[in-house]
């Protein structure tokens, strides 16, 4: 039987590819006191002034705090957000004809927030009484408008005795997602001892996109601590319920397409978190957290927060200043660096043009196609260089088919050193080119630019593109039919054959046909149609268009680049030179 005519750099490279997809899958992963004590008098503000951004809601006075982009609703049952409405984006609404409505971070009780402590009561002869913050009304006490800051008081007073709880609110005009929240007490704490406050959180993170399996494969909990003077970020897992024990905090986030942060200045020393994901219904996750404070004697509670309610834009996470920008997805090591100063570099200054998104993808595409075009042509060179030596390959492989495995390595090696080639140098190739492929997994769905943008028959760039539903579910393939995701595998395949027939002369190709092509490359289009048919359809529209341009830079440097004589005097020509070195040494 005829030895098949295979690229073994090519299939190398794409067997690591598939390797990668695989274990990818599997794995699928100023002072707020001193602004306080200074700009809030203890003075009553009435609430009735249009002017001041405050809405009574029947009779619980729930207060209302918004800017351009973000509205807040503050209960006065708890004296904590009830609700967060973001006013440029959508969620996914599966039963609406339009598939959307509006997006609430929170909504409906999903966030739940409690302090719990003792106080002593005005009779000296009764026992301690506990309080629990989500159980007492608070009143607006406070509101005023000052320059562009709006600022509101919410507070509680002990129904035990003297002193009160403030719960302070500062929200900023404009295109800001960035809410101050400092909690307060005064007079609460007038015996003396330490005390032990109890802070308790509860979050159920709405399900916002149209996949709730790939929205949940990057639903995950970050935070970041103090560790020798140096901060470190981690997180959670997002494939299964986890919880930590978290020393020296600096910040909480919980993070989808958009994030939800909770940051203190003062780092907290004990922090409890746990994460719990929900198989089904509107939510995705449920996360709790607890807090506990040591007070000193004579000491009140004094907690600056800062909230960020807001879409995941590099740009507006580096302004915040803690590194939280390095939770979005750009890939690993040396690559995080490429993706955020290059790859997104080319997408923000093409996203100027006021183009189609999908124009943009396009012209992202070929910008980064012309730059490792390069590593393209080197391949394209190196295959055909291969080809070239088959009948000293097939020579050797027949020589030693029952010989010792080392003695035919030991021949191909000095076949390559006679004739110039370096085979790893392919291999390199590839090598740099798969966490680049990688990378881009991650980067489409979580880039919030492409979020709700249309391109053709595509109604969001950063989910899947559907052309039919189907009545069953196809193991890893789903249930819907994405025809971006079969033009690129279609693409692929021919893209694959072509490499695969670099560089032969007309006589070889007439030789081949389809059934001499490895199995491993009619494998790894239907392997790709599999796995990236319900990933960002951004995704898909990147490699059908980076397909297309490869089978046309091969056909442009076929014709215009390379020429097959040449080439092979060269390697004549190599043989000789080596052929003489070694008769010259031998003298």
């Amino acid at each position: 039987m005829k030895e098949k005519n295979l690229d073994y750099n090519s299939t190398i490279g794409l067997f690591l590819i598939l390797l990668i997809l695989t274990v990818f899958t599997y794995f699928n992963t100023y002072s707020d006191k001193e602004f306080i004590s200074n700009r809030f008098p203890e003075k009553r503000v009435s609430l009735s002034d249009k002017s001041s951004f405050v809405s009574k809601k029947n009779t619980k006075k729930d207060c209302v705090l918004e800017n351009e982009v973000l509205r807040l609703r503050i209960s006065s049952l708890g004296g904590m957000i009830d609700e967060v409405f973001l006013k440029k984006y959508k969620a996914y609404d599966l039963t609406h004809l339009s598939h959307n409505k509006n997006l609430y971070l929170i909504k409906d009780s999903s966030f739940l927030y409690k302090m719990i402590f003792w106080v002593n009561s005005n009779n000296k002869h009764s026992k301690k009484n506990l309080i629990t913050t989500n159980s007492l009304y608070f009143h607006p006490f406070f509101f005023q408008k000052r320059g562009k800051l709006i600022i509101l008081i919410m507070r509680a007073h002990n129904p035990y005795g003297v002193g009160f709880i403030d719960h302070i609110y500062t929200l900023s005009e404009g295109a800001q997602y960035h809410v101050g929240f400092y909690v307060r007490t005064v007079n609460l704490f007038p015996e003396k001892g330490n005390k032990t406050i109890s802070i308790n959180l509860e979050q159920k993170v709405f399900s916002l996109e149209k996949d709730r399996n790939w929205e949940n494969s990057y639903t995950q909990v970050y935070y970041s601590y103090k560790k020798n003077s140096h901060s470190k970020i981690q997180f959670l897992s997002e494939k299964k319920s986890e919880e930590k024990n978290i020393y020296n905090l600096n910040w909480v986030a919980y993070k989808q397409q958009f994030l939800q942060q909770f940051y203190t200045k003062k780092p907290l020393k004990d922090f409890f978190i746990r994460s719990e994901n929900f198989s089904s219904g509107v939510f995705l996750k449920k996360i709790q957290s607890n807090i506990l404070l040591k007070i000193k004697e004579h000491e009140e509670v004094n907690i600056p927060f800062q909230l960020y309610f807001g879409p995941i834009d590099f740009s507006l996470l580096k302004k915040f200043d803690q590194q939280i920008e390095n939770i979005i997805p750009f890939g690993w090591g040396f690559l995080k660096w490429i993706n955020k100063y290059f790859f997104l570099a080319i997408f923000q200054f093409l996203e100027k043009t006021n183009l189609n998104y999908g124009v943009i993808i396009i012209l992202m595409t070929i910008v980064v196609k012309l730059i490792l075009s390069p590593i393209t042509y080197k391949q394209y060179k190196l295959s055909a260089m291969m080809k070239l030596i088959r009948p000293e390959i097939d020579e050797i492989n027949n020589k030693f088919r029952n010989s010792d495995p080392l003695k035919k390595q030991r021949a191909m090696m000095e076949l390559y050193q006679k004739a110039g080639i370096n085979p790893m140098s392919g291999c390199f190739s590839a090598l740099f080119q798969i966490p680049i492929f990688y990378s881009l997994f991650k980067f489409f769905p979580t880039l919030i630019n492409l979020r709700g943008k249309s391109f053709l028959w595509v109604d969001d760039l950063t989910s899947y593109d559907s052309i039919l539903e189907l009545p069953f579910s196809i193991p890893f393939y789903g249930s819907h039919v994405s025809l971006l995701t079969l033009l690129y595998s279609f693409a692929l395949l021919v893209y694959t054959k072509l490499s695969n027939n670099v560089g032969s002369n007309d006589t070889l190709n007439n030789q081949n046909n389809a059934s001499d092509m490895p199995f491993i490359l009619y494998l790894m289009p239907i392997i790709m149609l599999l796995f990236i048919n319900s990933y960002a359809s951004g995704l898909s529209l990147y490699y059908f268009i980076s397909n297309i341009i490869n089978i046309g830079l091969i056909f442009f440097i076929k014709k215009f680049l390379l020429d097959e004589n040449k080439i092979r005097q060269k390697i004549q020509e190599n043989q000789k030179n080596q052929k003489n070195a070694i008769i010259g040494n031998i003298e």
